[in-house]
């Protein structure tokens, strides 16, 4: 475990690491090829020989495998995020179709570092988000964040929590 890490461990600084784990790549996949291979299968004799039903079919199966071939994308794309902790640095190093990218966040490119509540129910257990929210002048570091153009630091079960967790971002990035 590098330094940096074993810092984060020893503060309230969050330990940030999502990865699309494997097994759940491998079921996309097969989920999207057999979305698309069901569908042509069954609904393929619809569409050939041409006749006055063919078009009904072909939108049923073109949006069928729209989705299939999204299924395949998200299991090919092996996303993975990962935090570090430079001093008064914080890098988000992203890992998508092969390709790693990051993103230093500082005291110059950061503008705040808020608690959220999280209003959808999927979130009931974890309803407090921690984000950090670049400033708008760096307008490509906004489009390099997550949705809603802020960097996701994680969900947490209480607001006092959360509050430690910005906190100690804060302090980190001396804004």
């Amino acid at each position: 475990m590098a330094h940096d890490d074993i810092d984060a461990l020893e503060s309230d600084l969050p330990l940030v690491r999502r990865a699309f784990p494997w097994p759940v790549r491998v079921g996309c996949v097969l989920a999207g090829a057999l979305a698309i291979g069901v569908t042509l299968w069954e609904l393929g004799r619809g569409l050939w020989p041409l006749n006055i039903t063919s078009p009904f079919f072909a939108v049923i199966v073109g949006g069928a495998c729209y989705v299939g071939v999204q299924f395949i994308r998200a299991g090919l794309s092996g996303w993975g995020d990962t935090w570090t902790y430079a001093p008064h640095t914080i890098v988000v190093q992203r890992r998508a179709w092969g390709r790693s990218t990051s993103n230093r966040l500082s005291a110059t490119n950061v503008a705040a570092v808020e608690v959220r509540r999280r209003q959808d129910s999927d979130h009931d257990e974890a309803p407090w988000q921690v984000v950090i929210v670049p400033r708008p002048t760096f307008s490509g570091l906004a489009a390099t964040a997550g949705p809603g153009g802020v960097f996701d630091a994680g969900c947490y079960g209480s607001q006092a929590y959360a509050e430690r967790v910005r906190r100690a971002l804060h302090d980190h990035l001396c804004l």
